[in-house]
């Protein structure tokens, strides 16, 4: 009985035994063969060595394919035109989504002092706010250099925010308020630089705890700032139950406060993985079977799941999604193949990257 259980429990949970991890040539084959996500997907910084290079096809095929390219705040301005270059080579081919670039930022991370309170209003207080705004008008500067040097109409769609920096208090008002001063002095920068952009926070949502109800909001706001969304992190996604209703009830927080747009963070090959000694741990390199990426790359993305609501979760809510970490990272080596079948599952193309057969799959009969 209990070999059984230990048997079942590591299929579900992708510790069974896995092929080795394809190669770079293979990952950027199988890339070409697959047709673009169905929605917008922004990401955690693309790795410096390809924001290096816009003639890597690794790049062309993943803006392709997500309909976007993103840098982080320490992109140089060479690595900015980069991404326009790529994404301006993407919208030749007149794609029905036009690829964009997304700025990751984490606020109140770079120059405000990492022992101070948020009530705090010293000089580094007033330095954070001045650098966020001189790397959004580099950008904006960069951006508009490039599209007259390239012959361009690349936009900078999404201002990603992750910021970890501030824990909500119970019954302490004057340290919550400082919180929302100063999420809403950071969106009203991103506002006034980029007044198109959507402006995405990390960890506007709900999550899975070990503690209580097993359901907790995230403690990094207090929900009474300003912002264009809610988000939420699936980030354990061999559970899909526990994924789907992480996206549920970070929609009923969304609607209770006015809002029908929920980002999903989606974690593939790596994640919060259970442990046998803690509630779960970070894994970086946790290549469970890529079943669950296809699963959860249709879900989000294809009509069928999301008119099903009540079965699966709320999915038309996720207008657009963000990828954490980012493409090709090395520390995530099985990254690609997972990417792939995340695709292929958007696109309901029936075959993993370890199958040699492709054959389009019907959503009745999921």
């Amino acid at each position: 009985m209990q070999v059984t259980l230990f048997v079942v429990l590591a299929m579900t949970l992708g510790t069974a035994a896995t092929k080795p991890t394809p190669g770079e040539t293979e990952v950027l084959a199988w890339m070409k063969e697959l047709s673009p996500l169905q929605k917008v997907h922004y990401s955690w910084p693309i790795p410096n060595a390809i924001l290096d290079d816009p003639n890597d096809p690794r790049f062309f095929e993943y803006v392709r394919l997500t309909h976007a390219a993103c840098v982080g705040d320490y992109a140089t301005q060479r690595q900015f035109e980069s991404a326009i270059i790529v994404c301006r080579a993407v919208n030749r081919n007149n794609p029905k989504i036009k690829a964009s670039v997304g700025l990751n930022y984490s606020p109140w991370h770079r120059v405000f002092g990492k022992e101070l309170p948020p009530t705090d209003w010293g000089s580094t207080y007033t330095a954070e706010l001045e650098r966020f705004k001189r790397v959004l008008n580099d950008m904006k500067k960069w951006l508009s250099i490039s599209n007259k040097r390239y012959n361009c109409d690349i936009e900078l769609t999404a201002l990603l925010l992750d910021s970890e920096r501030f824990n909500t208090q119970p019954g302490q008002k004057s340290w919550n308020d400082a919180i929302t001063r100063k999420h809403n002095e950071i969106y009203d920068i991103g506002r006034e630089v980029f007044p198109k952009a959507m402006i995405i926070p990390y960890g506007r949502g709900i999550q899975r705890v070990a503690y209580g109800s097993g359901w907790d909001q995230f403690n990094y706001s207090t929900l009474e700032e300003k912002g264009d969304c809610y988000s939420c992190a699936l980030y354990c996604v061999p559970e899909i139950e526990r994924m789907r209703e992480t996206f549920r009830r970070t929609y009923q927080l969304a609607k209770a406060h006015g809002s029908d747009v929920v980002v999903p963070y989606v974690a593939l090959g790596c994640g919060y993985r259970r442990q046998a000694d803690k509630f779960q741990e970070w894994n970086s390199d946790w290549d469970y079977d890529v079943v669950y990426s296809w699963l959860l790359g249709a879900e989000i993305n294809h009509p069928w799941f999301a008119a099903r609501s009540d079965r699966y979760a709320p999915w038309n809510a996720a207008k657009v999604v963000k990828f954490y970490p980012g493409p090709f990272s090395e520390n995530t080596p099985s990254w690609g193949k997972h990417f792939v079948a995340y695709v292929r599952g958007a696109n309901m193309v029936r075959r993993l990257p370890e199958t040699a057969k492709s054959e389009h799959a019907s959503p009745d009969e999921r």
